[in-house]
């Protein structure tokens, strides 16, 4: 039995499995650009925030070393993600679209790496610093207040932290993870659609 191919359907249909590259290069350029807005803001926040503490700390005239020992954790804290922050803007910056995919496509994975210690590493010593500092500076304060009023302070902060921790984070964590998984992936299914 003769098969009759039509090689101009066969050759259509390789053509529309490709994949659009030009969506998937704005799909990435978009995702690096809101990612580097997002990581400035966070940065323009910190540094404002830090500033305030300081501000603070000069307008108040605390008595015990606790509360200047917390200060100077909680700037710490904030001083260390901050250039976690810088590190992966650095990262995202270096991201060139005019480079080949192989390199575009190394960089997103290195920003990833990135965000990942950030996501682990980073964020603990971030809120053990953070929680040791707040501890100390409400120590002075706590000296001042009833039973109750100490319970509720360090209860109520404590709290609120267990829940960014707990609740807050995993899913920020999850969308981070999400969103530049789909670029790694779509830009991989560029890379397998050139080599095929």
């Amino acid at each position: 039995m003769k098969t009759n191919y039509n090689f101009q359907e066969l050759w259509k249909q390789k053509e529309s499995n490709k994949p659009d590259t030009q969506s998937i290069i704005k799909k990435a350029n978009t995702y690096k650009r809101k990612q580097l807005l997002a990581d400035i803001r966070m940065l323009i926040c910190m540094l404002a925030t830090a500033a305030g503490i300081v501000a603070i700390w000069n307008v108040i005239d605390f008595r015990m070393f606790t509360t200047r020992l917390g200060i100077i954790l909680i700037l710490i804290a904030i001083g260390m993600y901050a250039y976690l922050f810088t590190q992966n803007i650095n990262v995202i910056r270096k991201i060139n679209p005019s480079t080949s995919n192989q390199e575009y496509l190394s960089a997103i994975k290195k920003l990833e790496k990135q965000q990942v210690y950030m996501q682990t590493r980073g964020i603990s010593i971030y809120y053990i610093l953070l929680g040791l500092g707040l501890a100390f500076y409400f120590y002075e304060f706590a000296l001042r207040l009833s039973m109750l009023g100490v319970i509720l302070s360090y209860g109520l902060t404590f709290f609120w932290m267990a829940i960014t921790w707990f609740f807050i984070r995993p899913k920020q964590v999850r969308r981070q993870r999400e969103k530049i998984a789909a670029v790694i992936q779509s830009l991989e299914t560029l890379e397998k659609g050139f080599e095929e």
